[in-house]
């Protein structure tokens, strides 16, 4: 008479079998997920991106005056590019009209500890920044004791717009090249724009 049960062998392959399917099903789990975490820092990055960019270019080409000297090209030790800009506004009306300056000033820039990207919005005085009532350019300078003194900056805003910011850069005259890399949990993508300054 025959048995009718299942040798060990049998027990031992089926189990086998059986790990081998549950370990290929949780791998492709594992990298399912993986591979979609990946795509959505991807995404955020470069919304991010895209964002920061597309509001760089709006201001810059309403610029009236570049603060900020740019090197020509990127590749230059002794010159590199630089990593934040600043710029007259050319928006009108400003946020801030009712100060009744004639110059407003944008300035962008990261902060290295955060990796957050800052929009100032700033005037310069000779006055202290709380008493300030006359505001002048950039480069104006005014005779203090015989001495030539520059006005100081006094920041309206300092609003962060973008994050993930590893690197910064801008160059060029006239057409402004930026470069903006990004990073997020070990993730990194590189954007790049041009931007023709309308007014300078």
């Amino acid at each position: 008479m025959e048995s009718s049960g299942f040798t060990i062998i049998e027990v031992v392959i089926v189990t086998a079998i059986f790990c081998l399917v549950v370990g290929l099903i949780l791998n492709i789990y594992v990298f399912s997920q993986k591979f979609y975490r990946q795509t959505e820092i991807d995404a955020e990055l470069l919304q991010n991106g895209r964002t920061v960019l597309e509001r760089i270019s709006r201001d810059l080409r309403q610029a009236a005056e570049l603060v900020t000297q740019l090197p020509q090209v990127p590749d230059v030790p002794q010159d590199p590019p630089s990593s934040e800009i600043e710029f007259q506004d050319g928006h009108t009306p400003s946020p801030y009209q009712e100060l009744g300056s004639n110059y407003y000033y944008i300035r962008y820039y990261v902060n290295a500890d955060t990796m957050e990207l800052y929009r100032q919005y700033r005037v310069y005085c000779f006055d202290p920044c709380l008493s300030c009532s006359s505001y002048y350019r950039w480069n104006d300078t005014m005779l203090v004791g015989g001495q030539q003194v520059q006005p100081q900056t006094c920041d309206l805003e300092d609003r962060v717009v973008g994050e993930y910011m590893s690197n910064l850069q801008f160059w060029g005259s006239g057409l402004i090249n930026v470069s903006l890399n990004l990073e997020k949990s070990g993730q990194t993508i590189n954007l790049k724009t041009a931007i023709w300054g309308r007014n300078f």
